[in-house]
């Protein structure tokens, strides 16, 4: 008996696509229907080639190709197999020579529509790739075929781009991102940007700023008149950075919701992380009242540090967050009227200064790691996993006091300790 063929109907097609539930229906031939549990609908032609293993090919989605459309393509694919065509392979063959047409701007279309994405790439990380492409990868090199891009020439846009060491040492990895994504469409079979080093484009990688260590004196001047030489939120949010060893932009993209003042607890969430990895911050109580001072003055928005312009808030359309270089901006602005008579630092710079201080304390090496949330080594990460760890909690309750401390301002001698002499007679 022979196996019938065109067995659906167009109305049981479109309830089927209706409904969103997954089904796959034969319509004989191997032509079949499948709704997908994503909700998908397309037609599938399911074939064996010379009595193999059975495959299958996607003719394409529904309703774009519709019940009588998908029937003539199945009838054409049903020839070439009676040929010992495979219409799978033909088709992967059909899609790479399409590739091999493709110009830098259609493989960074791709890229950011594949990879360019959160959480494959944090919310940063992502922002300065698209940076890089948008200033030296299209203008330079959008119009060329991916194929036809050598080594030399990407040398060449990184020489004549004149970028600082580190901008181009970051462009080249944005480069050599994209190329990698051509590899995987195998369009190409080489990244073109290996073995290029900035150091043969720009010499040896200049000196990295030394990172700075307020010293306890320093602190004691900075931290009583922050407020007036900085902004009380400034000062606040100084503070908090400080006594909590994170980034600052993990401070500044801090939300309410994730801020545990009960507990004594902030999470920093993996979108928030320059490793992507989100982690528990221990709050010592004084550091839970800074943190109530900056709810208060938030005012109703979601963030601890809300914008303060509203130009910032049309821009991103509505409540959001305070900009990245926003204390260290109005630290530099407090420099330059020489309002601060300390060595000059930046917010990243609190980092150095806990650490530097937390082992002065005699806090261990481990711990002040875990504190920076740095990553630990060897057996140590594989096996401690807490997210609470009473020992840091600790530590950073001993640092937050110290901070506190040295708010009230210089050292003076306290009359207890003060023995009077006198003269001998």
């Amino acid at each position: 008996m022979p196996k019938l063929i065109d067995v659906l109907t167009d109305l049981q097609i479109k309830n089927w696509h209706r409904s969103k539930t997954p089904v796959a229906k034969s319509d004989g031939g191997g032509l079949t229907f499948t709704v997908s549990t994503a909700g998908t609908a397309s037609w599938v032609l399911r074939y064996r080639l010379g009595g193999g293993r059975r495959k299958e090919v996607t003719l394409g989605n529904y309703p774009d190709l519709s019940l009588e459309q998908a029937r003539v393509k199945a009838r054409a694919y049903r020839v070439a197999i009676d040929e010992l065509r495979d219409p799978a392979e033909e088709k992967q063959i059909s899609k790479r020579s399409k590739l091999k047409e493709w110009r830098i701007s259609d493989l960074v279309a791709d890229f950011r529509s594949k990879r360019l994405i959160e959480p494959t790439y944090a919310a940063n990380t992502i922002k300065y790739r698209n940076y890089d492409i948008d200033n030296v990868v299209l203008p330079k090199l959008g119009r060329r075929p991916v194929t036809e891009v050598t080594s030399v020439e990407i040398v060449s846009v990184l020489d004549s781009s004149k970028l600082t060491w580190t901008m181009a040492k970051r462009t080249l990895a944005t480069i050599s991102k994209l190329f990698d994504h051509a590899c995987g469409l195998r369009v190409i079979a080489a990244n073109p940007c290996t073995g290029i080093k900035i150091s043969a484009i720009h010499g040896d990688r200049p000196p990295i700023r030394k990172r700075v260590m307020l010293t306890e004196d320093e602190l004691r001047l900075l931290l009583p008149d922050a407020s007036a030489h900085i902004g009380m939120e400034n000062a606040i949010a100084l503070k908090i950075l400080l006594a909590t060893c994170v980034r600052g932009a993990e401070l500044v993209k801090a939300r309410k919701e994730h801020v545990f003042l009960d507990r004594g607890s902030w999470w920093v969430p993996d979108g928030s992380v320059k490793t992507r990895s989100g982690f528990l911050v221990p709050l010592a109580p004084i550091v839970v009242e800074w943190f109530r001072e900056l709810f208060a003055l938030s005012g109703g928005s979601d963030y601890v540090l809300p914008a303060r312009t509203e130009r910032r808030r049309r821009r991103f359309g509505g409540d959001i967050h305070a900009g990245e270089t926003t204390l260290w901006a109005a630290i530099n602005r407090a420099f330059h009227r020489h309002a601060i008579d300390i060595q000059k630092f930046t917010p990243h710079d609190t980092r150095s200064t806990a650490k530097g201080h937390m082992r002065n304390m005699g806090i261990s090496r481990e711990m002040s790691e875990i504190a920076l949330n740095h990553t630990l080594k060897g057996m140590e990460a594989i096996y401690d996993v807490r997210e609470e760890i009473p020992e840091r909690r600790i530590a950073m309750q001993k640092w937050a006091d110290f901070i506190a401390d040295c708010e009230l301002g210089p050292k003076t001698a306290h009359p207890s300790n003060v023995i009077q002499l006198r003269s001998a007679r």
